[in-house]
């Protein structure tokens, strides 16, 4: 599990099927401090988050998965 803030909406023409219904979010891991490190990463919304907000990514196991 990772720290992140949500960025915003990943816009496409096409989408693996396996995505559809879904919304895909732009986050960037950010440290305890709030303060940003890394690549931005692309995350599938299952909370409904907006920018801005702060999310924990989850990257393994059966949480990724529901």
């Amino acid at each position: 599990m990772r720290l992140a803030r949500v960025l915003g909406t990943v816009v496409s023409s096409k989408k693996h099927p396996a995505y559809e219904g879904l919304r895909v979010m732009l986050c960037q891991p950010v440290r305890h401090d709030g303060q940003g490190y890394g690549p931005q990463v692309v995350a599938v919304d299952r909370v409904q988050a907006g920018p801005g907000e702060q999310v924990l990514l989850l990257t393994e196991g059966n949480g990724v998965r529901h």
